[in-house]
């Protein structure tokens, strides 16, 4: 059963980094909590279409009481081949009664995201221990190798 009606997707805010934190934690053992929080703060929402290589912005999954139960950071960069792609480097779930209905509110929100800045598809990255780090490197647009890709 999926209950993807019953989330609602939101830029990270105030009220939202801390339930936020154990999410990231999982992809980034290391990461202290005032690093998150400061990272959090650096990155301000948006509900305008993105330019290539914008920086990142921050979206939550949010259930009924407004408990996060996804975490994705997105950014719009210019790949060679594709022109402009939705970039993904984190997209996590942290559901076990509803990670299908989680899944599928982020991946709605970033088609939308998507296709409001004339991008040509979704790259999400694989999630292990250098993600983190990498995921600012402008060469690793250029892999085609290190997670999958949709074009829409």
């Amino acid at each position: 059963m999926t209950m993807h009606n019953s989330y609602a997707i939101e830029f990270i805010s105030p009220r939202t980094v801390d339930g936020a934190y154990p999410l990231a934690k999982v992809i980034v053992p290391s990461l202290q909590h005032f690093e998150w929080q400061e990272f959090c703060q650096s990155h301000g929402s948006s509900n305008t279409p993105c330019d290539a290589d914008e920086n990142e912005q921050i979206i939550v999954a949010l259930n009924a009481r407004a408990y996060v139960k996804g975490l994705c950071i997105y950014a719009v960069k210019t790949h060679l081949t594709y022109r402009r792609v939705l970039d993904v480097p984190l997209f996590v779930i942290a559901s076990a009664a509803d990670k299908v209905g989680v899944g599928a509110a982020l991946i709605d929100f970033l088609k939308a995201k998507c296709s409001q800045s004339g991008c040509s598809g979704i790259r999400c990255w694989a999630m292990n221990a250098e993600t983190w780090a990498n995921r600012l490197g402008t060469e690793n647009i250029a892999h085609g190798d290190s997670g999958s890709s949709c074009r829409l």
